[in-house]
């Protein structure tokens, strides 16, 4: 008897005397946390879309794409401030697979700062793709101190697997800050 008496003391303040926070949540890959940024789905944003960095240093952003359906094809535009930070590499993500391997090819001009990322399966039995995933992986080199903001343009564009325009309801931006 003597026993049940501190484990149940020592329950009880476990329970009580805990306090639960409400957690923060900033996943750009999250609906409801894309929502509080006036993006919905289909959309194209970075995740994470704040990285913190040295100034020298690289930052490692993903494009992800958000509940898509049936997309064959893809051109994203990237633009970012070359007097801040350049493209170091591009490579393709995990969301084009199965089936035919998809083409993918990037294309970055580091005088107007804007890069370019195409993905497309080819031939006539063409695949797509659709959820959400992860379509290119980018690492930046950063150049100066201070934030640089990278910005999905609204040119760009994805396609059903007969070349169909599929609209996107968001663009994303994000942030490298190099200290």
């Amino acid at each position: 008897m003597r026993l049940i008496n501190p484990v149940v003391s020592l329950t009880l303040f476990a329970f009580l005397g805990c306090e639960l926070s409400e957690g923060v949540f900033e996943n750009p890959l999250d609906r409801e946390v894309a929502s509080a940024k006036g993006i919905e789905g289909p959309a194209l944003v970075f995740y994470p879309d704040k990285v913190t960095t040295s100034t020298g240093s690289s930052a490692a952003v993903s494009v992800y794409a958000m509940d898509i359906v049936d997309v064959g094809m893809a051109e994203i535009t990237i633009n970012y401030d070359p007097n801040k930070i350049l493209v170091s590499s591009v490579s393709k993500g995990d969301l084009f697979q199965g089936g035919n391997p998809p083409f993918f090819l990037y294309e970055d001009d580091d005088n107007q700062g804007q890069l370019i990322i195409y993905i497309t399966y080819l031939g006539p039995d063409s695949d797509s793709v659709s959820g959400t995933g992860n379509i290119a992986n980018i690492i930046f080199n950063t150049l100066s101190q201070g934030q640089s903001e990278i910005s999905i343009s609204s040119s760009s564009i994805i396609l059903d697997p007969d070349a169909q325009a599929i609209m996107l309801n968001g663009y994303g931006k994000g942030t490298i800050d190099a200290q």
